[in-house]
């Protein structure tokens, strides 16, 4: 068990690295098809992706078996005291900054904006927001499991005395790059994203926090995206 273990555990670090910006750019270019010939196309892409996340759950089970201690390995244990701060800190942040944005019709207009350049991947509907919002919850677990506690705990294992900042950093630039459909901007600014996300999870401790913060930042653009809205505004 220990053997196979270890193989897939190979196997998840490449798929990590080179599988995630292919299959991801395929899916968003699958979605850019299918969205004008099918209405149901972005709530299939959210189902999917939901799905597709949580495998990644259950190879990270049997690679984690033989592990000893491996919920630590992967960073499922309670934040420390700052970890606790942290993550009060992330939820009166995150909720003052909608409660601002919404006061404010023009940094609104701005952030809608912001938003356009993502506008395929962003619900339209009803049906599509709730689907969205369990996406966003799976995202900020399943991601954080991938990216963080397994690519983290992987770069720590196999490449002993590197400094953490460091691995930070290259988790990071790995989850950028999971993100190359939407170009140089959107790999910089998923890979700062991602970082922050470590940074979270060094501090605390723990992964908990980390998944806090990444659903909170999900659920944020979704609570700030309105194209309905705005459409009735501009007539």
């Amino acid at each position: 068990m220990a053997f196979a273990s270890f193989i897939m555990m190979q196997l998840l670090a490449a798929y990590t690295v080179l599988g995630e910006p292919f299959l991801r750019t395929n899916f968003y270019r699958n979605l850019k098809k299918q969205l004008s010939i099918d209405p149901t196309a972005r709530v299939l892409f959210y189902r999917t992706q939901v799905l597709w996340e949580w495998s990644w759950v259950v190879v990270l089970a049997v690679i984690l078996i033989p592990i000893p201690e491996p919920l630590a390995w992967i960073g499922l244990t309670l934040p420390n005291p700052i970890g606790w701060i942290i993550t009060a800190a992330l939820l009166v942040g995150i909720g003052l900054s909608v409660a601002l944005l919404r006061r404010n019709p023009g940094a609104m207009e701005a952030m809608q904006r912001n938003l356009e350049a993502s506008a395929i991947l962003l619900p339209a509907t009803e049906a599509e927001r709730k689907w969205y919002a369990i996406a966003a919850v799976t995202a900020g677990i399943c991601e954080e499991l991938l990216y963080r506690g397994f690519l983290i705990g992987y770069i720590l294992t196999n490449f002993t005395g590197l400094n953490w900042i460091l691995v930070a950093i290259i988790s990071g630039i790995v989850y950028g790059l999971s993100r190359a459909y939407q170009g140089f901007r959107g790999i910089s600014q998923t890979a700062l994203t991602g970082f922050s996300f470590a940074v979270v999870y060094g501090l605390s401790g723990s992964l908990i926090p980390a998944m806090i913060f990444h659903i909170l930042a999900e659920l944020r653009t979704l609570m700030l995206w309105h194209p309905v809205e705005k459409k009735k505004k501009s007539k």
